[in-house]
C-alpha cells in the first residue's frame, strides 16, 4: 500500500471515529452495500462457524428497535445500553468482526432492520463516505479492518 492510500485510510479512520453510533452504522451499512458484489462471503477468511453466524443469529431474534439498540451497542463498546452480551464480539479479531458485520449487510432489510429508503446521511457521514468515490474493494476494506478492530 503506498503512502497515499496509507494517509487516506487514516484520515477516514479518524473521520469514521469521530462518528456518532447511528453514523457509523449507515456508513458501514452504505459500504458494505456497494462493495457486496465484489466480495463474495467465501473470500472472508472467518467462516460464519467462528462464531458470527451465531451472533448474527442472535440479533436477527430481535425487534426491529432491539435489533438497532444491539448494533449500536456493538458500536458503542462503552454503551450502557445492553441488549445482547458483546463477550463474542469483543473477542473475535478484526478478520472475524469483517465477515461479522458482511454476513449482517447481507441481511439488511430482510431479516435486520434495512436502513430507510428515504435515509440521508448526516453532513459527517457523508464526509467519510465521499472519502470512498473512487477507491477499490481493496481499500474499503482495508479501512473496514481497521474501523472495526
Amino acid at each position: 500500500m503506498t503512502s497515499t492510500n496509507t494517509n487516506f485510510i487514516e484520515v477516514a479512520v479518524s473521520k469514521f471515529k469521530s462518528l456518532n453510533a447511528d453514523d457509523r452504522l449507515a456508513v458501514l451499512a452504505l459500504l458494505f452495500t456497494q462493495i457486496s458484489e465484489e466480495v463474495p462471503a467465501s473470500a472472508l477468511n472467518c467462516m460464519p462457524n467462528d462464531g458470527t453466524a451465531d451472533l448474527v443469529g442472535e440479533i436477527q431474534k430481535l425487534s426491529q428497535p432491539e435489533q438497532i439498540s444491539a448494533l449500536r451497542q456493538l458500536q458503542n463498546q462503552e454503551s450502557s445500553e445492553k441488549v445482547i452480551s458483546t463477550d463474542s464480539y469483543t473477542s473475535m479479531d478484526a478478520e472475524c468482526k469483517l465477515a461479522f458485520w458482511y454476513h449482517l449487510a447481507q441481511n439488511l432489510g430482510g431479516s435486520l432492520v434495512g436502513i430507510p429508503q428515504d435515509y440521508i446521511p448526516s453532513e459527517q457521514a457523508a464526509e467519510v463516505l465521499d472519502l470512498f468515490q473512487m477507491n477499490s474493494t481493496e481499500e474499503i476494506m482495508s479501512f473496514m479492518q481497521q474501523v472495526l478492530s
